[in-house]
C-alpha cells in the first residue's frame, strides 16, 4: 500500500508540473511573411520589383545557474525565466515568469507551433527575433515577400552566460499591380 501511495504521489507531482507549465505561456507576438526562391517565382521579371537588401539582427543572453535559466534580450525588451526541476534524476526546465513580450518571426510555410516542448531555447528565440525584426522592416517598405533570406547565428560564452547573436538579410519583393 505504501508503494502505491508513493507512486501515486510521484505521478500526481509530474502531472501537476506538466499541467502548470502548459498553462503559463510567455507573452508572445508572432509575425509571418512569405518567402520566395528563384524556383518558386512563376512571374516574369517585369511583374515584380526587387528592393535593396535589408538586414536585421538580435542579441539574446542566457544566464544559467543551478536553479534557473534566464533568457533576456540585450536591450531589455523581454526576459523569460525557467526553474530547473529535478524529477526522477532528470533535469527539466519549468516556466517561472516572463517580463515584456517575446517577438517571434516565421518565414514562408514554417509551422508557427512546431515545437512540442514546453521550453524554447535561447538560440531559437534569437533567430525568431531577428526574423521578426526583418519582417517589420519589410512591412515598412511595403514588400509582398522576402527573396531568399539568409540567417547566421554566432555564440560566445563567459562562465555561465551564453550570448547568441543572429543576423538575417533578404531582398524585398513588391509585386506590380496594374
Amino acid at each position: 500500500m505504501r508503494q502505491l501511495t508513493l507512486l501515486c504521489a510521484f505521478v500526481c507531482t509530474i502531472s501537476s508540473v506538466d499541467a502548470w507549465a502548459q498553462e503559463l505561456i510567455p507573452a508572445t507576438a508572432i509575425s509571418t511573411m512569405p518567402v520566395a526562391s528563384v524556383e518558386d517565382m512563376s512571374v516574369g521579371r517585369q511583374e515584380f520589383v526587387v528592393f535593396n537588401t535589408v538586414k536585421a539582427s538580435a542579441i539574446v543572453q542566457s544566464d544559467n545557474n543551478k536553479r534557473s535559466r534566464q533568457i533576456k534580450e540585450d536591450k531589455n525588451e523581454f526576459s523569460i525565466t525557467y526553474n530547473i526541476v529535478k524529477i526522477n534524476g532528470k533535469r527539466y526546465l519549468d516556466y517561472k515568469d516572463c517580463e515584456g513580450v517575446i517577438r517571434l518571426g516565421y518565414l514562408g510555410g514554417s509551422n508557427v507551433y512546431n515545437s512540442d516542448a514546453d521550453y524554447m531555447s535561447a538560440e531559437e528565440i534569437v533567430r525568431r527575433l531577428a526574423i521578426y525584426r526583418l519582417i517589420g522592416l519589410a512591412k515598412e517598405y511595403g514588400a509582398d515577400a522576402l527573396f531568399e533570406p539568409t540567417i547566421t547565428t554566432t555564440v560566445s560564452s563567459s562562465k555561465k552566460q551564453i550570448v547568441y547573436n543572429s543576423e538575417i538579410s533578404a531582398k524585398l519583393i513588391k509585386i506590380k499591380m496594374d
